[in-house]
Order: C-alpha cells, then structure tokens, then sequence
C-alpha cells in the first residue's frame, strides 16, 4: 500500500506539471487537440497506479511526449492562421443579421430545436430577437441580441435623447489576424480586399504588421498594430 500510494503522489506531481505547461484553460473552454490530450494523459496516469509492476517511467516518457507536442501546436497555431485554422478550426455564424444560416446549421450537424434550446439557455426565447449567433472554436453560441432587445449602454442612451435611432452594431469582424487576411470574415462583414488595403494605407500599415483590423456592421474599425 505505501508503494502505491508513493506512486500516485508522483504521478499527480507529473499531471498537474504537465497541465500547468498546456496552459490554464478551464475544462469547458478546452480545443478538440486537448480535450483529446487531457484523456490520454488520464489513461497513461491510470495503468501504473493500478498496476504497480509497469514502471513509472512507461507513463513519464508518452506523458512527456504527448505534452511536448501539444505545446508545439499551440506554439504553431500562434505564429500561423493557416495552422490554426487546421489545428483549432475556426468559428461558424449560424445567424448572421437576423438571418438564419441553414446550410451552416446542416452543416455542422445542429438540429433547428438544438439551437432553439441553445438560444434559450442564452436568455432569448425568440429568434427573430437575435441579430447574431455564433459557435465559436470550443463549440460554444455566442448571442448577440437586437439593439432593441438588450439593454442600452451610455452612448445609444445619448442618442436616444438625442433623438437618433440606435443601430445594431453586430459583432466587430477580424479582417486581419496576426497579418493574415481572413477571407471567411472579410465575406460575413460584407467588405472587400480593397476595403482592408484602404484601411492599412489610411494607417500608413503593412499587413503583416497588423495584429487585429476589426470591422462592425455599423462601419467602425479598430487596427491594432504588433508591438
């Protein structure tokens, strides 16, 4: 008995190291890479601790080996959209200014009352409330509702008074990622090649030094220039 228990104190010491090196997402926000990551480090963990004649090393070595490549294709995924996109895939709008996305819903698999339910776990019991919904890279919805279906910040709130009606702002679209020029983004905010080229002329910016261009549906743009 002490020398199992010996043996499950190091073999947590060397999980919780390993979790600590894949970074601190919690268990809900894991990549498909690790959640598959976190179920193989649980299987390798478990065989030497009920069987105590496998070696602790034929756990540390494949735990070693899995834990290196997945800080490698995080460090990859970084530095390369196109590695991103394959490792982590990339978000998908299923509703786009109020307008359901069918082929996106068939698509991913995703059932009409699936989404309702998704929709109503969101706080809105209605579609036509929601002027976006996406599925972001961990598989979860985000909702954005109608200007008249959410509560009003301080500026539309002067706008108002002003007389002026509040517009839905949508969500802010990346154009440029890292330096790259994401095509499925530029198409969903109804902009062109030529309107990103414009925008980094107007900055006096080249692409690849461009960490984040974003652009809402109301027109506003944010460029955030690499440090």
């Amino acid at each position: 008995m002490p020398t199992v228990m010996i043996r499950t104190f190091i073999i947590y010491c060397i999980l919780e190291l390993s979790m600590k090196l894949m970074g601190k997402r919690q268990i809900g926000e894991f990549q498909l890479s690790e959640l598959v990551t976190t179920l193989l480090l649980s299987e390798l963990a478990a065989l030497p601790i009920s069987d105590p004649d496998i070696p602790l090393l034929y756990m540390a070595a494949p735990v070693a080996l899995i834990v290196s490549l997945e800080v490698i294709t995080s460090f990859l995924s970084v530095k390369s959209g196109f590695l991103r996109r394959i490792f982590s895939g990339k978000p998908s709008i299923l509703i786009c200014r109020g307008v359901l996305d069918q082929r996106e819903l068939r698509r991913l698999r995703i059932s009409t009352s699936e989404l309702l339910g998704q929709l109503r776990q969101n706080g809105y019991g209605d579609i036509s409330d929601v002027y976006y919904a996406i599925v972001e890279d961990d598989g979860k919805l985000s909702v954005f509702p109608r200007a008249e279906k959410r509560p009003p910040n301080i500026d539309e709130v002067a706008d108002v008074n002003g007389g002026q009606t509040v517009q839905d702002s949508g969500v802010a679209h990346a154009l440029v990622i890292d330096g790259d020029l994401i095509e499925q983004n530029i198409k969903a905010a109804q902009k062109t090649r030529a309107f990103v080229e414009h925008q980094l002329k107007t900055a006096k910016c080249d692409m690849r030094d461009v960490l984040l261009l974003l652009c809402d549906d109301t027109g506003k743009v944010t460029l955030l220039k690499k440090e």
